[in-house]
């Protein structure tokens, strides 16, 4: 079950509370974007009329003009309601993931009461440690888990398609994020999905501390052996960015052609002399003693279906907040359970135009 929770303004008019209708912001919001009344009714879907008369009532309920206007040039919003729709974006930013994780926890504490069957849990996910570890803590909270091994795009694709409930998936910071990260989060919508962030992390050029690899030109120069991700893996996907920013063609890498499903796989090529480099990620690569050349950072994210069991919803989201707690004061809040539009800011994939 899910339950929403939202800030509802009121004022007090001679000693009894007045709820300010929604509609009269949507149609502030719809003047200050299009600059006409008419245009803001249009796009609130209710009559010119319907809409002069609601700014009419608040008008005289405020003692204060809300709109402008213009003979000829339309209407614009005066200081006064300029100021209340700029408290009211302040506020509800502000508070919206405060609501957000109360709804989550009464919607968890509603189906345990309930008791109702659970289903499995279905997670479709990048190769990640830590994911791994909440299988393990989703089957102590008596879940049947099913997951499965892909890239970030395979597990996204899985995940819209409906074939799985959760997906794991990573996107890089910087100005790859205008091409892997844009073409990742196309697959999410905040309408249906909840995100959350997991861990930042490192990717770079992995090799032996006894021949070392230092830069992707070296890769071909020296002519090291190359084992690379799958096809549609998040990793393969920077790790071709990379070679293109250089002007590196993928022909000139040798091994590029040579495919391995996670992290651990191509490491352990490395340590095993099966291979001279692979790019891959900071903590693996320590684990196995390998030397590793930082070239990107990145971000793990967990999404979940917004109408899937809320008490493992809860329970993700818990996971997700103590994992990702020393990034804390590097971060802004809404990064941790980022909307769309976050997501495409803090990746430099592009923003949502206010329409």
């Amino acid at each position: 079950m899910e339950i929403d929770l939202e800030l509802r303004w009121r004022v007090i008019i001679d000693g009894q509370p007045v709820v300010i209708d929604e509609l009269l912001f949507s149609l502030l919001d719809g003047v200050e974007s299009g600059g006409h009344l008419k245009f803001a009714a249009k796009a609130a879907g209710v009559s010119y009329r319907h809409a002069w008369g609601l700014v009419r009532t608040w008008e005289e309920r405020f003692g204060a003009q809300l709109l402008d206007s213009r003979r000829g040039r339309g209407a614009a919003l005066t200081l006064f309601a300029a100021g209340l729709l700029a408290s009211r974006e302040e506020t509800g930013h502000g508070l919206q993931a405060t609501l957000a994780k109360h709804a989550l926890r009464v919607s968890a504490s509603i189906d345990a009461a309930i008791k109702k069957d659970h289903r499995t849990v279905r997670i479709a996910t990048s190769h990640n440690e830590k994911i791994l570890q909440l299988r393990k803590d989703l089957e102590r909270l008596q879940r049947q888990v099913a997951m499965e091994i892909v890239g970030s795009e395979g597990a996204l694709r899985h995940y819209r398609r409906g074939d799985a409930d959760v997906a794991g998936f990573h996107l890089p910071m910087g100005e790859l994020g205008r091409t892997v990260a844009a073409r990742l989060i196309e697959f999410l919508d905040d309408k249906y999905d909840e995100i959350f962030m997991l861990e930042k992390r490192f990717l770079g050029l992995m090799s032996r501390q006894d021949n070392p690899c230092r830069n992707l030109e070296a890769i071909i120069s020296n002519g090291h052996r190359f084992v690379n991700r799958q096809a549609g893996s998040a990793t393969r996907l920077t790790f071709d960015g990379l070679l293109g920013a250089l002007g590196l063609a993928p022909g000139d890498v040798h091994g590029y052609a040579d495919e391995e499903y996670t992290h651990t796989a191509v490491a352990a090529l490395v340590v095993s002399r099966d291979a001279d480099v692979a790019f891959g990620e900071k903590r693996t690569a320590d684990h196995f003693g390998l030397a590793f050349e930082p070239m990107v950072e990145e971000r793990f994210y967990l999404v979940i279906k917004r109408e899937f069991d809320s008490v493992v919803r809860q329970f993700v989201a818990d996971y997700c907040a103590l994992r990702s707690r020393s990034d804390a004061t590097q971060m802004k809040a809404d990064e941790f359970t980022p909307t769309v539009a976050v997501m495409k800011r803090v990746h430099n994939a592009g923003f949502w135009k206010k329409v």
